[in-house]
């Protein structure tokens, strides 16, 4: 009997110790994963709104913040992801034989800290995917993601496809600058100038500047405008009416800016020309929209680093939201990176920036040093995983590895490339595609005359997998070829790509094309009897069949079905050059003179 109990005491005992050591492993997991997420998602750090800055006025004693001090204590940025997604493996990134750098004696110099080389290593950046980069409902940057697909959030329901004005607002004008010689004025919305529409959450509608009217509406969602004539306007989507007051610049905005992806208050815009007044050089801006104070500026002018003089923002800015990192390429030819120590506090209503130093990239190549071509970035970035896409004013597209900051490849489009390039993934062959095209600038005949192409380039080595050429025309009023982005279809509009090009023959006609995807063959085409430089739109109903809205120089608004038959068409008596945006059934589009129009369809 005792042998027995001693037997079962030690049985007792080694089952004890087993289960102690099983909690302590438990308790070392648990203490892991709150770790993990604790570094995830840290505290929310909360500081004041500089006082310095006026809402709504260009501060022409305003400090230049493009070579701010770096802060010493590390802020908090607050509601950033926890993780990004990985997305699927692809392949390496190895340049065709016709996408190297040498074939075109490109070269590029990074300055960071205030040297300038031929490397550069930085936090590391991972763009969150398409469809997770804009964490608020809305189409928050220019074609709507980081792979700039299409400018469209949301459902329509539609029973005939006919369009119905809803509202419009007047814009006005401001006089030009170095870009037009300081002769006549830039007037109402122009290229490429496509509205923003956001449905901020209820807790960020609370700490804004917006009227009671717009902070009361449950499911506001704002239209934020940044036009030529020098003003950022701000409307309801649905009725029209303005959700708060105007800001005022007095230069204009070409470009579409970019809301922070993130669903924060922060409008990124770039100024369209430049002015010897002093506060009116040419700079991008980050602007609070709780009080529409200035938070900082970006690639003033003059920068020395620059091997163009021009300096203007056509483009919209990307962000990485991980890092709290904005990337902005600049006509005079510079890709900037900025690490923005942004603090946001949403209960307590205050935003704070601190932009470090700007991390810049410059290049040049044996075209740019012609005299024919010229430097600069028009279009905005494409950002896939680590690497951003980049066409240029001297007919190159540039894949740039942002961790390094170097070249991954090169190719040549022709032309001066103006048009945003749309990026669609292949997760089954391990790589993506861009699709986009050139304008005439350089290359036409004496008659005006010359080709232009339509490309389809893998993203991971540059090679083209396919182009298709046309003649078309350019003389001293309207620059031909492609000026708008392409379409990405989906729904009934799969496996299709849709764009517009201009100036077809002798005559300021275009085209509405759509390509199959795989082989690049013409699907269907459409012409209008203006040239089309702004960008087309697919809207979707429930079961994804798909209504295109197009517009052209003469005011006129199409709906095509998805096979590209009209379905209605009305005119708005002004040119539309900027590319219209839609959410639901609504639909936004400015003019250069009759102002911002207000759609629905039916």
């Amino acid at each position: 009997m005792s042998s027995g109990r001693k037997n079962n005491s030690r049985q007792i005992l080694l089952l004890a110790a087993l289960i102690m050591i099983c909690a302590a492993a438990i308790g070392i997991l648990i203490l892991l994963i709150k770790g993990r997420n604790k570094g995830a998602a840290p505290t929310p750090s909360v500081s004041p709104v500089p006082a310095t800055e006026q809402p709504g006025v260009v501060d022409s004693e305003a400090p230049d913040t493009t070579d701010a001090p770096v802060p010493t204590d590390e802020p908090t940025v607050t509601e950033a992801p926890t993780e990004a997604p990985t997305g699927y493996q692809y392949g390496p990134m190895q340049p065709d034989d016709s996408a190297k750098a040498a074939n075109f004696g490109f070269s590029t110099e990074v300055m960071a800290n205030g040297n300038v080389s031929k490397s550069y290593s930085g936090e590391p950046i991972e763009f969150l995917h398409n469809d997770a980069y804009s964490q608020a409902d809305g189409v928050l940057s220019f074609r709507g993601s980081c792979f700039r697909q299409d400018p469209y959030f949301g459902t329509a329901t539609v029973e005939m496809g006919k369009l119905q004005q809803i509202w419009q607002h007047d814009t006005y004008s401001v006089p030009k600058g170095e870009g037009g010689n300081y002769s006549g004025v830039w007037t109402g919305t122009g290229w490429t100038g496509q509205a923003l529409l956001v449905r901020w959450d209820s807790e960020t509608r609370a700490v804004m500047n917006m009227f009671d009217s717009a902070k009361a509406k449950e499911g506001l969602v704002e239209v934020i405008s940044a036009t030529m004539d020098g003003n950022i306007y701000f409307f309801d989507l649905e009725t029209g009416e303005p959700t708060r007051n105007k800001l005022t610049f007095g230069v204009p905005f070409k470009g579409s800016g970019s809301i922070d992806p993130r669903g924060w208050p922060i409008l990124y815009v770039g100024q369209g020309d430049h002015y010897k007044e002093s506060g009116k050089e040419s700079k991008a801006y980050a602007i609070s929209l709780i009080d529409g104070s200035v938070l900082a500026t970006f690639g003033n002018k003059p920068d020395s680093f620059a091997l163009r003089t021009f300096h203007a923002y056509d483009s919209a800015a990307v962000v990485d939201a991980g890092t709290d990192t904005l990337f902005y390429p600049g006509e005079n030819g510079v890709l900037y990176r900025v690490k923005l120590n942004t603090n946001f506090d949403k209960a307590a209503g205050t935003l704070t920036m601190a932009p470090e130093t700007p991390v810049r990239v410059r290049y040049s190549a044996i075209r740019t040093q012609s005299g024919k071509y010229w430097l600069g970035y028009e279009a905005s970035a494409v950002a896939w995983h680590n690497y951003i896409y980049l066409c240029d004013n001297a007919g190159f597209m540039q894949c740039v590895d942002v961790n390094t900051m170097q070249t991954v490849w090169v190719q040549d489009t022709w032309d001066d490339t103006n048009a945003t390039p749309c990026l669609e993934e292949d997760p089954e062959n391990g790589t993506a595609y861009l699709y986009v095209g050139n304008t005439l600038d350089n290359k036409m005949d004496s008659d005006g005359k010359g080709e232009v192409a339509f490309f389809k380039i893998d993203a991971c080595t540059g090679k083209i997998v396919w182009q298709k050429e046309y003649t078309v025309y350019t003389d001293k009023h309207v620059t031909g070829g492609f000026q708008g982005s392409a379409v990405l279809g989906r729904g009934e509009l799969e496996g299709l790509v849709i764009t517009t090009y201009s100036s077809v023959g002798n005559g300021y006609a275009g085209y509405v094309v759509a390509y199959d995807t795989k082989t690049g063959d013409e699907v269907w085409k459409f012409q209008v009897a203006g040239y089309t430089w702004c960008s087309p739109v697919a809207m979707y109903d429930a079961s994804g069949k798909a209504y295109l809205i197009v517009c052209n120089c003469l005011g006129d608004i199409y709906v095509l079905n998805g096979q590209g038959q009209q379905l209605d068409k009305i005119n708005v008596e002004s040119n539309i050059e900027a590319s219209p945006v839609a959410f639901d059934n609504y639909i936004v589009i400015g003019t250069r003179i009759k102002g911002i129009f207000g759609l629905k369809i039916y």
